[in-house]
């Protein structure tokens, strides 16, 4: 039982629970340096020549669960003990102090007013009418008030007690909560072409939702550099007198029916054009070796000494570039533009077609961490509110009253409002 006490007072400790969070801040540090949910592959080739902190390979990553930080076992029990932590420290400290302010202390000693933070006290020839002006003084002040014959026991803001317990509680929802989302988000990065449809599943609920992209935009810079990505998408696309019709845009995800959309990347997925006057259109892949963003395809052309050519671009409005692929000759050709002759081929691009690249999450723990916020802030101004005790006690024998208070915090206002509350009763 001893052991019990103690365990249970370790665990409700300030410190225990601020290691717990210093912890869980390294944790999360970690997982945002070190990429989360790849192929084990890509780890062990990623720190083969340059382990992580010079100490961790891939090999370590993986053993550690390093890959998978936030659903791994020992992150998430990390994230219960500080539950249960909180838990303890609310049962432990913040309910008991709860209760405490709310019973009425009843000093019917004046010597006990010695111990407060304020106290004072001056003659009085009619000590029942001062205690009943008294009274109605702290009601109209927003005082709560236990009136008997010769003292006064007041309160005021007992409401900031419950800050820290509402703190708690949101501090464990949000726990929870992200446990939870940890566990049972679903996510899927796609490339949308324009009217090309998508039908999502939910694996818990077995709905089924289908989106279309019915357009995608690029806004750039003066310069050519991109400014925005905005996706048009259309959540109702075989009913096409009912268009449900929404856009994502960078840095504004969409949320609908518990889905959460992001406009994550783009990409240039392939290319009409014509050559002889035969239209083709030739899907692309990304060329790392030329450039970060730019897309090719391998096209031979020439009429009688065919050739093959790297036709690459990076700009959905051009030009597209013809390497001749054995001196690397370019070739620039623009879209909707004049024909060009390459090796005896009349080339005529006509359009470039983009690709969105969209992030799609379904993560039901999204409610519980919003709820577990709105706590955080409601708890945290309520715990702004001083709580104030004052009492007034009148001594017939001496014909003196007796004032004193204290308050748990901003002292400071607490006195300018305890001398006034004094000046106003020596004066009735």
């Amino acid at each position: 039982m001893i052991f019990i006490n103690k365990l249970i007072i370790n665990i409700s400790s300030l410190k225990f629970a601020i290691l717990l969070i210093i912890f869980i801040a390294f944790a999360s540090s970690l997982g945002t340096l070190i990429p989360q949910g790849n192929d084990t592959s890509e780890y062990i080739e990623l720190y083969k020549i340059k382990p992580f902190l010079k100490i961790l390979d891939g090999e370590k990553i993986l053993n550690m669960g390093l890959d998978h930080i936030y659903t791994s076992n020992w992150f998430l029990a990390t994230l219960v003990l500080l539950c249960i932590s909180l838990a303890a420290c609310s049962f432990r400290r913040q309910i008991p102090s709860l209760k405490a302010s709310f019973k009425w202390i009843d000093y019917k000693n004046e010597n006990k007013f010695k111990k407060l933070q304020l106290a004072c006290n001056w003659e009085s020839k009619n000590s029942q009418d001062a205690i009943l002006n008294a009274e109605k003084l702290l009601k109209a002040n927003g005082w709560e008030s236990l009136i008997s014959k010769d003292r006064i026991s007041a309160r005021k803001g007992i409401i900031g007690k419950l800050g820290p317990i509402i703190v708690h509680i949101g501090l464990i929802i949000l726990l929870v909560g992200s446990a939870y989302g940890n566990l049972t988000t679903q996510s899927k990065e796609i490339f949308l072409n324009p009217s090309e449809e998508l039908e999502l599943i939910n694996d818990s609920t077995n709905r089924k939702l289908t989106l279309q992209l019915k357009n995608f935009f690029i806004e750039r810079e003066s310069d050519g550099s991109p400014k925005q990505f905005i996706s048009s998408l259309d959540f109702n696309p075989k009913n096409s007198d009912n268009n449900l019709i929404k856009t994502v845009e960078v840095n504004h995800p969409l949320r609908y029916q518990g889905l959460t959309i992001y406009q994550a990347d783009w990409a240039i997925s392939s290319i009409i054009l014509k050559v002889a006057n035969i239209p083709y259109q030739l899907n692309l892949k990304p060329v790392p070796e030329i450039g970060e963003q730019v897309w090719g395809v391998l096209i031979e052309l020439g009429e009688n000494d065919k050739k093959n050519y790297l036709l690459t671009v990076d700009n959905e409005n051009g030009p597209v570039k013809f390497f001749d692929a054995q001196n690397f000759n370019e070739t620039d050709v623009y879209i909707d533009n004049k024909k060009v002759v390459i090796n005896s081929s009349d080339v005529e691009i006509k359009e470039v077609i983009t690709s969105s690249g969209l992030i799609i999450k379904n993560d039901p723990s999204i409610p519980f961490i919003y709820f577990s916020f709105i706590l955080i802030i409601l708890g945290t101004l309520l715990s702004v509110i001083p709580t104030k005790k004052l009492w007034i006690l009148t001594n017939k024998d001496s014909k003196k009253i007796y004032m004193g208070g204290l308050s748990n915090r901003n002292l400071a206002g607490f006195r300018n409002e305890f001398l006034n509350l004094s000046i106003q009763l020596k004066n009735y």
